[in-house]
């Protein structure tokens, strides 16, 4: 493979734009010939190359076309200036090849972030954007700090709380623009009927049943099938205790109780269960269960490809809906796993990111990694405790989340 930039000279200038949140955007073309490329992606003075929302950049070559051209739509960090440019481009073999070039972006202005707020600050500022733009007085909203090394211009403070059935969560980014992401919550007893997502209250006892539909091409045996769905839940429910004992109380404000059934084959590929074919076909009454998890067992991901095609790969998942009652029925998580290897690790996926969901996790939360799974591998961990309101922030030694006074408010309890 050769690689070359299309669009761009070494030493030459890169003329960028502004878009209409006033973000800097440069389109770079990059040209790979001699053996078809699987992707190209970019990197800006040695990180990589992002869009505005902080998500890598790269140019995938789907029909495995040779020449290629790829282009990306980069925002510089700082703005104009300098930038050192290199494009990678990996072949089906894992073979790369590479090119770099130096050039000036003009026609943005040069900008460097100002210092991070302190701790002090940034609660004082989420204060203060609750107060102004919602008319609400929270005094001790949970807080957390997201540093993002890779991309510093999505550097952030992030700010959330549970009050009188509104999640407000907000970020304030180093830059100084924020970005919020409220919704109203509620609890299963109370399901919202107004058709907008309903997150669910992060505290108390939820159950969830897990509904495998195989499509008899992963090779899944239904007994390893079944008997993974406790193991996952307990290493859950363990994830949520270590947080809880690590911050001083005997026991997690949340805990998942789970029961799981198993269908030989789908009664129509590529649709969701209903509750009646769930209660007909495996004998579970879906009522009884806060979440039903619908598990296709599919190499080809079927319902992704023919409901969300081109968003949903084999192999993924989502969160349909939490205590709201939306448009997919009975269900509220649908995944796909496409192999039996892989059945542990979609059934993880669910528990910690897509159950997350229900709650208020959001996908640019910053994650941990390195947490052991329940086989010891090690992972992404999204669950996010401290927004959840799992920690005590307004001295009081009771977790917000289940405070009658929470957030240093008259009350009354999330």
């Amino acid at each position: 493979m050769q690689v070359r930039f299309v669009s761009l000279t070494e030493g030459g200038t890169a003329a960028g734009t502004l878009n209409a949140k006033g973000r800097p955007l440069v389109v770079v073309q990059i040209e790979v010939t001699g053996k078809a490329p699987l992707m190209i992606d970019l990197t800006a003075n040695g990180l990589p190359a992002v869009d505005e929302g902080g998500h890598a950049l790269a140019a995938q070559n789907a029909g495995r076309v040779v020449p290629y051209m790829g282009e990306i739509a980069w925002s510089p960090p700082n703005g104009g200036g300098a930038y050192t440019l290199t494009a990678t481009a990996m072949d089906s073999d894992k073979n790369m090849a590479e090119a770099t070039i130096h050039i000036t972006v003009t026609g943005v202005p040069a900008f460097t972030l100002p210092p991070a707020l302190t701790r002090e600050q940034a609660l004082s500022r989420v204060r203060q954007l609750l107060q102004d733009t919602y008319k609400v007085n929270i005094p001790a909203p949970s807080l957390q700090r997201f540093e993002f090394p890779t991309n510093p211009t999505r550097s952030r403070w992030i700010g959330a709380a549970y009050y009188k059935g509104t999640r407000y969560y907000v970020q304030v980014f180093d830059d100084g623009h924020v970005e919020w992401s409220n919704g109203p919550y509620a609890d299963p007893a109370h399901r919202s009927t107004t058709g907008a997502y309903t997150y669910c209250r992060p505290a108390g006892t939820y159950r969830v049943l897990v509904v495998f539909v195989d499509y008899g091409n992963t090779g899944t045996v239904k007994q390893d099938a079944l008997a993974n769905v406790p193991v996952v839940v307990a290493w859950l429910n363990g994830l949520y205790a270590s947080f809880a004992t690590s911050h001083g109380s005997s026991s997690a404000p949340m805990r998942i109780e789970a029961d799981a059934a198993y269908l030989g084959s789908p009664p129509v590929p590529g649709q969701l269960l209903t509750a009646q074919q769930i209660r007909t076909l495996t004998g579970k009454d879906a009522s009884a269960y806060d979440f039903i998890m619908q598990i296709d067992l599919d190499a080809n991901g079927t319902y992704g490809s023919r409901n969300f095609p081109g968003l949903i790969e084999p192999g993924g998942g989502l969160a349909l809906e939490a205590c709201g009652t939306g448009k997919f029925g009975a269900i509220n998580i649908w995944s796909g796993v496409t192999g039996a290897r892989e059945l542990q690790g979609g059934l993880v996926m669910d528990f910690n990111h897509e159950l997350s969901h229900m709650f208020g996790m959001m996908d640019d939360w910053p994650y941990q990694t390195g947490v052991a799974g329940p086989d010891g591998n090690l992972m992404d961990d999204w669950i996010p405790y401290v927004m959840f309101g799992w920690t005590d922030t307004d001295g009081d030694g009771i977790r917000e989340i289940v405070d009658t006074t929470p957030y240093g408010t008259s009350g009354p309890q999330p």
